[in-house]
């Protein structure tokens, strides 16, 4: 199995657009696939010239679901990159076979999954696809994969209030995996979704009821895309702090800029901070925004 040597790579890495079609219909996706078939070929002499060693495999879509997975793999580490993530809805990975191959091929594995619970999870992927998901997750685990498993759990309206209960079902199930909480934008699919977003007031309370038994039970956990005036006592597992705490922007590059707010603008947290994206604002205002008067500097981080 590829050695992770440390996860500073993780911070450096290039997202490869591999996917273009999926396996699931989830109602949050931001970012529905259009069918557009990337050239691995000019991907590998772009990241060559680059020299990129550490990249990420997404898209609009599930990248296990191009037939070509693995060529892409070789093709790319022909360029000279050593480090892969995967971004995957774990459907693929119910196949023995396959999930043996990329556990040999792929150093991290981030898993969409948004609930423990068959009905939750039917409802916001519009399939029944539940038990081949799982069972991708338990073939990671048997393969000696958990602790190279990361949960990528969408927080939206279908889900929030059962965040507790999926924190409890990992610490017993996947206690060795890391958890990444990320509230939901109100975009792509979700814009036709009604009640897929909700307000933070609303989510708040269980994501802190979520974050606090991951603590308990030893699991690593952030939060991504929730201000923190929203996460009051529990600012230090947002991952916008820690990228702030570690000298990056708050925000990566790639992603939307926070919008202008006269709280956020009179906030001591403005700098480590996320704030609220126009999507948020356009669908429920900037009501919730409160400016705060802590410095970032005397937030504790958590462990993620």
């Amino acid at each position: 199995m590829p050695k992770t040597e440390g996860n500073k790579w993780v911070s450096e890495q290039a997202c490869v657009y591999m996917a273009h079609t999926c396996n699931l219909a989830c109602v949050y996706c931001q970012h529905p696939p259009n069918g557009h078939r990337q050239d691995p070929a000019a991907w590998a002499a772009r990241l060559k010239k680059r020299g990129v060693k550490a990249v990420s495999l997404e898209g609009g879509g599930e990248p296990t679901a191009n037939p070509d997975f693995f060529a892409w793999i070789r093709a790319l580490k022909k360029s000279g990159v050593k480090q892969f993530m995967l971004s995957t809805n774990a459907v693929a990975l119910a196949d023995e076979a396959f999930c043996a191959r990329a556990c040999k091929a792929v150093n991290l594995f981030t898993v969409n999954f948004p609930s423990h619970l068959p009905e939750v999870y039917a409802r916001a992927t519009r399939s029944v696809k539940y038990p081949l998901a799982l069972k991708g997750l338990l073939n990671l685990k048997r393969l000696g994969a958990g602790d190279r498993l990361r949960f990528f759990h969408i927080v939206s309206g279908f889900n929030y209030k059962y965040l507790p209960g999926f924190s409890a079902w990992i610490v017993k199930n996947f206690p060795d995996c890391s958890v990444s909480f990320v509230f939901v934008q109100n975009k792509g699919r979700a814009l036709l979704a009604k009640g897929a977003v909700p307000r933070y007031s609303e989510a708040a309370p269980y994501i802190k009821a979520a974050l606090a038994r991951l603590k308990l039970g030893g699991c690593r956990a952030a939060v991504q895309n929730v201000p923190l005036c929203a996460l009051k006592h529990f600012e230090g597992f947002a991952f916008e702090f820690q990228r702030w705490r570690r000298g990056d922007a708050a925000l990566e590059g790639s992603l939307e800029p926070k919008a202008p707010s006269r709280q956020c603008a009179l906030c001591a947290l403005e700098p480590a901070c996320c704030g609220a994206r126009r999507d948020y604002l356009d669908a429920h205002g900037g009501r919730e925004l409160k400016a705060s008067r802590k410095a970032p500097a005397a937030i504790k981080p958590e462990r993620f």
